[in-house]
Formats: C-alpha cells, structure tokens, sequence
C-alpha cells in the first residue's frame, strides 16, 4: 500500500480544502485566494508524491451530487466575484492535439472538491482494500483531470496575489 503516513497527509489537506470551500462566503476574498492558493499547492504535492499500488479496477462509491457541486461553484463564483475569470487550458487527453477547453476559475473549485470530497468520505470507514481503491482512484483522477485545474487555479492566483498592481492587496481581510 503507498506509504500510510504520506495517505495520512493528504487525507488532512484534503479535508482542510473542502472545509475551507464549503465556508467560503463566511471569509473575505483575499483570505480565500491566499487560504486555497496554500492548500492547492500542498494537495497538488501531496497527490504527486503518491504512487498507487494497485489498478483502479473497482468502482468507488461517489458521495458527492450534482447538487454538492453546484452549491460549491456558486459558494466560489460569490467568494471570488469578479476574479471568477474564465481560462483556458488543456488536459493529458487533449495534450497532443492541443484541443484546449474553458472554463471558470469557480468551475475548476467544485470540480477539484468533487474529487476530493469523495476520497475523504471513502477514507472514513474502509478496508484497506478499500482505502487503496480510494487512493488509486484519486490520483488517477488528479493525473488526468483534476491536477490540471489545480496548476490552472495557481497560476490565476499566483498573479493576482503577486501582481505588483495586485487589486486583492486592498482588500480588508
């Protein structure tokens, strides 16, 4: 099994992110960019570190509804109001043919929590089959989808925070 310590690790970074965007409205705005840009680029380290032992060959159950998502995208539309931009990127699939897809910033947030959500609520109570098929399948999904949003979402929020006109330096916290 990847390394019990280094699932321990995620697993608290990953509750951490969803917590933090499930109170998103409850912070200022400037809290919440530099809060998820912290705990992006450590979910994105803690995810990269982690190789998998075994195939995703079982189905993991998914908690997280269609519903879920969309109280998500809009609790970050409202948190990140006219910072919400839309971009473009491109995933592995897509990667050779350079066929990109758009998106907004509060899309890419529910996304990533969707994922994540779901890993830390498979986490609770299983085997260790069980938690190795929550590990498999998270990674394969942050190797070819979520990962990509992550990388997306730091380098918007990397230029804001850091922009020498940055507009979020004003704000109140």
């Amino acid at each position: 099994m990847a390394e019990k310590k280094s699932i321990i690790e995620l697993v608290a970074v990953a509750v951490e992110f969803c917590s933090t965007l499930e109170s998103a409205t409850e912070m200022s705005r400037k809290n919440f960019v530099e809060r998820t840009h912290k705990l992006l680029s450590l979910l994105y380290m803690k995810a990269a570190v982690l190789s998998p032992e075994a195939e995703v060959d079982d189905f993991c159950e998914h908690y997280v509804t269609e519903k879920d998502w969309e109280t998500i995208r809009q609790k970050a539309e409202e948190r990140l109001g006219s910072l919400d931009n839309r971009i473009e990127m491109i995933e592995p699939d897509s990667y050779t043919n350079r066929d990109s897809i758009e998106t907004y910033l509060s899309e890419c947030f529910a996304d990533i929590y969707q994922d994540t959500r779901n890993f830390v609520e498979l986490c609770k109570d299983t085997s260790d089959e069980g938690l190795q098929a929550a590990v498999g399948e998270f990674i394969l999904n942050y190797k070819l989808y979520w990962g990509t949003r992550v990388l997306a979402l730091l380098t918007e929020f990397h230029n804001i925070l850091f922009a020498s006109d940055s507009i979020i330096d004003n704000e109140e916290e």
